[in-house]
């Protein structure tokens, strides 16, 4: 493992170059004295790794890091690190960090304005305008209702702080349970149960790991009111897809809305395009103004700390996955 300065940073994003190009340019203007290199395909990674000693990277691949031999910073750009880890391969001096923290006040506002838009059902809305159809229906309220947070971290918080303004009372879970501003009841993940069968609507903002994948199943789908809709803001593999679509389509779940799944982007196959009440997202739910450079400054943050052995911002406990 080399030490010292690192001059030269990678950025690997496994969709697109013209995302990764958006974030190299506030990385070199906060640090214009380092050369930022851009790779895209799987290829350039594969070909350059053993030069690799700072990298910032969105869907990594599997399988190649035995050959990172002077990889010191895996910075990941978004909170959750499950495309990466487990990785038995990667060299265990390689520190890891995530961007939780960045998406509080994006996510929060998604979260809340998809509660609203199933209350008040704005898909039956939009399909009825394509229609050119005038049929009046009612409409629910958020107020006096129950949100279940699973995952009650600094996203899920935010989400509370809002949800509480517009008068909802708020329950969720926690893997360590401590008092959060706007949250009623904090549960371990062993009392699930109990949440979602009090809820109206549920958001989901837990990682992605062993534990948690597949999480939501047909069995903890049927512990929701028929009455319920169901936000998932997390990981797809936390939510069984198919039973999902067959609730909805069987009137057993009252509407969801998806920003992320299984496979992405989401195949034209899946039955959750045609599934009833439901709004399908491609994966924005923490993206705003300022993103970039807010993900710069952790970055920027960290390569300092890397250099001087300190511990780093939002650094990942590899045996937890988060």
């Amino acid at each position: 493992m080399s030490t010292g300065r690192i001059a030269r940073i990678h950025i690997f994003h496994g969709i697109s170059r013209e995302l990764s190009e958006a974030l190299a340019r506030p990385l070199r203007a906060r640090l214009p004295d380092r050369e930022v290199l851009v790779w895209t395909h799987e290829d350039e990674l594969r070909a350059g790794i053993g030069e690799i000693e700072a990298l910032l990277a969105f869907r990594p691949p599997r399988g190649i890091w035995a050959g990172a031999a002077r990889l010191r910073l895996f910075q990941m750009m978004g909170a959750g690190v499950d495309a990466l880890l487990p990785a038995p391969d990667l060299p265990a001096a390689v520190r890891i960090a995530n961007a939780r923290g960045i998406h509080g006040p994006h996510m929060s506002e998604f979260a809340l304005a998809m509660v609203l838009a199933l209350a008040k059902r704005v898909p039956r809305a939009l399909e009825q305008s394509r229609d050119r159809l005038w049929k009046p229906y009612g409409v629910d309220t958020i107020a006096g209702r129950t949100l279940a947070i699973l995952g009650l971290g600094s996203i899920g918080a935010a989400v509370a702080e809002l949800a509480s303004r517009l008068g909802m009372h708020v329950v969720g879970t926690q893997r360590e349970p401590k008092p959060i501003p706007h949250v009623a009841e904090i549960v371990r993940p062993e009392s699930t149960e109990q949440v979602l069968r009090e809820a109206d609507f549920v958001v989901v903002l837990l990682p992605l790991t062993p534990e948690t994948r597949g999480a939501l199943g047909a069995r903890e789908l049927a512990w929701l009111k028929p009455t319920a809709y169901l936000i998932n803001l997390a990981r797809g593999g936390i939510v069984d897809e198919d039973a999902l679509a067959d609730a909805l389509r069987s009137g057993r779940l009252a509407g969801a809305a998806l920003d992320v799944f299984a496979e992405e982007p989401l195949p034209a196959s899946s039955p959750l395009w045609s599934a009833p009440n439901t709004i399908l997202t491609p994966h924005v739910a923490g993206l705003g103004p300022g993103y970039m450079e807010r993900l710069t400054e952790i970055f920027a943050e960290n390569l300092d700390r890397i250099e001087n052995d300190l511990p780093l911002r939002n650094e990942v406990d590899r045996a937890r996955g988060y």
